[in-house]
């Protein structure tokens, strides 16, 4: 963990990224298609779309919590531009049922995660805002505006295209295009208030993290249009990882669903594919007893927590937790069924004072820890 993983070819990254994104609480998407019945799964190899409608399924037949799923694909049905869908692999990410900013946060930080240890340094996370149906529909108006009154400085490739979708601007590359919509409508400064707080939770939780991220007004244009959208740059170019990027599509999974309480995020990693074996694209994570189980109990609590979880992989120190888990008794009962030996437990004092509770589930006998010492004190309890 304290080092990069042999980068010897795309089959080695879709196992480390599925070790990863375990140690972070999500499940292989094979896991959620045992808690849908057959007949309701959808067909094909997994993607986007199938992938939603498990996790949005699996979701409403148990809805006290998210969904949190990881998946590899040979044919990706959202690739980056310029690349064709036969070269690329996608790994992909989902938290379905999450409705609040902890959903792009634990993404964000899962992706920074995988491709650090990979070896493929993230310089930054750009990050836009589309905001909801009223905040969309503002800014549509606004923008369509702007596009006749400058349909002069467009580049003829653009005209026809913009005339029928405006958002089709965003996807040009052409240069003039782009100089020009650096003097267009911002999309944030059409949110609703509810869209605003949203969107000020989540860089709030970017900027405590220590994730490096900047606001980029011409980061859209996905045909799903995301209530959210983020994009990390790579330090350099990398032999095997292509592009990362996400968002919130609630009204896109809605729609796909045809379910009216579904919603949440998604992220994908695109990878060099090389050809190599489908085989590949089932990964199952390494399996590593865990002797701990760490409960969080309320939102600040969650988001330190994201930083004992990084503390621990760095320490090899194996341990299982659900983010997802909204409430305590969930955690507890999971807890229970894994038959850890002992429990590291934060809530918001603990988050506060940066401090974690670690309890024996044989005697209930406990002692308060400071995170620093923690991974030391933790590999000194008997199982």
């Amino acid at each position: 963990m304290n080092s990069a993983p042999q980068r010897l070819s795309p089959a080695s990254f879709i196992k480390h990224a599925a070790d990863v994104s375990s140690f972070y609480g999500f499940r292989p998407v094979k896991e959620v298609e045992r808690t849908v019945p057959r007949t309701e799964r959808p067909r094909g190899h997994h993607s986007f779309t199938t992938v939603t409608q498990l996790s949005s399924q699996s979701f409403v037949r148990a809805p006290k919590d998210p969904v949190l799923a990881f998946y590899a694909s040979h044919a990706p049905t959202h690739t980056p531009a310029s690349y064709s869908p036969r070269e690329v692999g996608e790994f992909g990410l989902q938290v379905v049922g999450s409705p609040d900013s902890l959903g792009e946060v634990l993404l964000l930080k899962t992706l920074f995660a995988i491709l650090n240890e990979w070896g493929a340094g993230v310089a930054r996370v750009r990050v836009n805002t589309l905001g909801d149906r009223d905040s969309k529909v503002r800014f549509e108006r606004e923008l369509s505006g702007f596009m006749r009154k400058r349909a002069n400085d467009l580049a003829e490739c653009c005209k026809a295209e913009v005339s029928k979708n405006p958002f089709s601007i965003y996807n040009c590359k052409n240069e003039a295009c782009r100089d020009l919509m650096m003097d267009g409508p911002r999309a944030m400064n059409f949110l609703s208030e509810k869209s605003r707080a949203h969107f000020k939770d989540v860089l709030e939780h970017i900027e405590k993290l220590g994730l490096p991220y900047e606001l980029d007004d011409l980061l859209m244009g996905d045909e799903r249009e995301p209530r959210l959208v983020f994009a990390l740059d790579l330090a350099e170019q990398d032999a095997t990882v292509i592009a990362a990027h996400g968002g919130r599509y609630d009204e896109y999974i809605r729609k796909i669903t045809n379910k009216k309480d579904s919603g949440g995020v998604s992220a994908s990693i695109f990878f060099r594919n090389n050809g190599i074996a489908r085989a590949h694209f089932t990964p199952t994570p390494s399996v590593k007893m865990p002797k701990v189980y760490f409960v969080q109990l309320g939102t600040r609590a969650k988001l330190e927590g994201l930083t004992v979880v990084d503390m621990l992989r760095s320490a090899g120190v194996p341990v299982a937790q659900s983010f997802d888990a909204r409430s305590l008794s969930p955690q507890l009962e999971s807890a229970k069924k894994q038959g850890v030996s002992h429990l590291l437990i934060m809530g918001q004092r603990e988050a506060l004072d940066r401090t974690v509770i670690i309890r024996s589930a044989n005697n209930s006998s406990q002692t308060v820890v400071e995170l620093s010492a923690l991974p030391r004190f933790l590999k000194t309890i008997k199982v």
